[in-house]
């Protein structure tokens, strides 16, 4: 692994191979019928400092941070979401500009916990894929955090995009993978102050595509998969793999939302399963909201996903004017922390 230095130049590889991820997210759709109504943030990346991530998210990705961090010291029907009563929560969230959701980075203290370490090719790995105007801008901004870098020789590379696009895959301080991509320019140039920022979508490592997208499909989102593993020289440089490696990949959309979530499963390369509880730094949440709570975690522990909340069952989280959300936080077959969130009734329906 390396770390970013004052020498970043885009690599020069031309990928004709089957395009990675081509299109962007889709526009929100319809209220669906299935379980999963939304998504909350785009990702919650556990941390041992909240500090040292909210300076790689703000000063190195870019993304804004406004306020001063919250806590759960007077709440402790939070604390039971996380099944966590005598610990102590800090939190903030970063978003990108002009972006509704964005990256809550969560700091959790007075618990037992250890750092749950991760390649990006096991089980639980969980990636930020931030597609972006200006790659080394932002580069040589993370530069200074001494962020590593996964990406093969220290620096972007070509990769399939649509046509192509430059991209690499750094870790945040808790070993959370960030891939930024920067696709080759069409039309004119943007406006000045256009956000650098375009888009956003999130990807997990998984031990089965096919099953996990199964679990995903029982919660109501809607996808594709290349059933076929496949090869890819340029992708597997971008990951730090060797070039023979072979992945599959399943593409699915969280309704109404607009957000992709894309689980990869690698073949032909050494995997380890790391098991982490939720206050471990390097663990991952990720926020859904749902029609029925209890719905939900029925079709997850169906999948083999357990409760971490408090009793494990679901707790109340109260909120402004009175209003209950009914939470739980599931852990699915892969390590990935789902926060459930009950999606309240439309005005002037019970």
């Amino acid at each position: 692994m390396r770390v970013l230095t004052a020498a970043i130049v885009s690599g020069t590889v031309i990928v004709s191979a089957t395009a990675w991820a081509q299109a962007p997210a889709p526009a929100p759709g319809p209220v669906p019928s299935g379980p999963v109504v939304g998504s909350g943030n785009f990702f919650s990346p556990i941390v041992g400092d909240l500090d040292k991530a909210i300076a790689f998210y703000r000063d190195g990705i870019g993304l804004n941070v406004t306020g001063n961090p919250a806590n759960a010291d007077e709440n402790p029907a939070l604390r039971n979401m996380f099944g966590l009563p005598g610990a102590a929560l800090r939190w903030t969230i970063a978003r990108p500009a002009d972006m509704r959701t964005g990256v809550e980075i969560v700091e959790i203290r007075k618990a037992d916990a250890k750092a749950a370490e991760r390649r990006i090719q096991d089980p639980g790995a969980f990636t930020l894929i931030l597609i972006v105007r200006e790659l080394e801008l932002i580069l040589s901004r993370l530069k200074a955090t001494g962020a590593p870098v996964v990406t093969a020789g220290g620096m972007p590379v070509d990769v399939p995009f649509g046509t192509r696009a430059s991209a690499i895959v750094v870790k945040d301080p808790d070993g959370h993978f960030v891939e930024l991509v920067q696709p080759a320019p069409v039309g004119d140039a943007p406006p000045p102050g256009t956000p650098n920022i375009t888009g956003v979508r999130v990807r997990l490592t998984v031990d089965d595509a096919a099953q996990a997208m199964r679990q995903y499909q029982e919660l109501g989102l809607s996808g594709t998969m290349n059933v076929m593993a496949e090869k890819s020289q340029p992708l597997m440089k971008m990951f730090g793999l060797k070039t023979d490696v072979q992945y599959r990949l399943a593409t699915l959309d969280v309704p109404t939302s607009g957000l992709r979530i894309e689980l990869i499963e690698f073949k032909g390369v050494d995997r380890r399963t790391v098991r982490s509880n939720i206050q471990d730094p390097g663990s991952t949440r990720m926020q859904l909201q749902v029609r029925d709570v209890d719905a939900a975690i029925t079709a997850l522990k169906t999948a083999g996903g357990v409760v971490v909340s408090t009793g494990g069952a679901t707790v109340d989280l109260p909120g402004r004017g009175g209003a209950v959300t009914k939470t739980a936080i599931v852990r699915d077959p892969n390590n990935l922390f789902l926060v459930l969130l009950q999606a309240a009734p439309a005005r002037g329906n019970p």
